[in-house]
């Protein structure tokens, strides 16, 4: 038995600290993104210090092996503003017309982000372990693709005398976030967040307005 106890200490507190890295999600974009508007709740780097602190609580269930997880938002719905592709204002008496270049999602794909430690010990890959938290928060992780498919499109705007364009790609979103924590032998080894979330459609949109008129959507001051 001392030899059993000794062996999950060495085990426990020497060798599975050397796998752990910090380990974030590759594909990340939307973190990027100049707006994402939930119908309910928020993003995980918007939760306050108690917020987080009561939901790693929550995610804390004390089991053999494995992870445990507080599910806060499963597939809430969510659209967003990604980028601003091009602004311009005709302050001339001509119309102008313009040619521009763009890329649009055409699938569907599945973003992932954690802001804590991750554990290489957990399967030794970041695919595992997203499979693994995704099926306990109820993502359909397996029938959505990780590959960000584009498709390039050559767009021709017209700008009227007097007039201020804005072209912008948005779209809709589904938004799964909370916490996990990790055991190995009944002891916690870490917790933190978890957030899924998948682009449902990616689309261009273009508006336009007089130049001292306002646009519909915030910009967040960008150009």
């Amino acid at each position: 038995m001392k030899k059993l106890i000794f062996f999950l200490f060495i085990v426990n507190f020497l060798i599975i600290p050397m796998f752990f890295v910090s380990v974030y999600a590759e594909d990340t974009d939307y973190l990027a993104y100049i707006e994402v508007v939930m119908t309910t709740g928020k993003l995980i780097r918007n939760y306050t210090t108690t917020e987080m602190t009561e939901l790693k609580t929550r995610s804390e269930k004390t089991i053999p092996f494995g992870i445990s997880i507080a599910k806060d938002n499963v597939g809430t719905k969510a659209t967003y503003i990604s980028s601003i592709l091009v602004s311009y204002e005709n302050a001339g008496t001509s119309p102008i017309e313009l040619s521009k270049e763009i890329q649009v999602e055409t699938k569907q794909k599945i973003s992932f982000s954690s802001g804590g430690q991750v554990s290489g010990g957990l399967g030794g890959n970041i695919k595992k372990i997203k499979a693994e938290i995704a099926a306990k928060a109820d993502v359909n992780y397996s029938k959505v693709t990780e590959e960000s498919v584009k498709e390039k499109k050559t767009m021709k705007i017209n700008v009227d005398p007097n007039t201020k364009m804005i072209l912008y790609l948005t779209g809709d979103l589904l938004v799964y976030n909370g916490c996990f924590s990790y055991y190995l032998f009944f002891i916690k080894q870490f917790s933190a967040a978890y957030e899924f979330v998948i682009l449902n459609t990616q689309y261009e949109r273009l508006e336009q307005a007089l130049i001292n008129e306002s646009f519909d959507i915030d910009t967040g001051g960008k150009k």
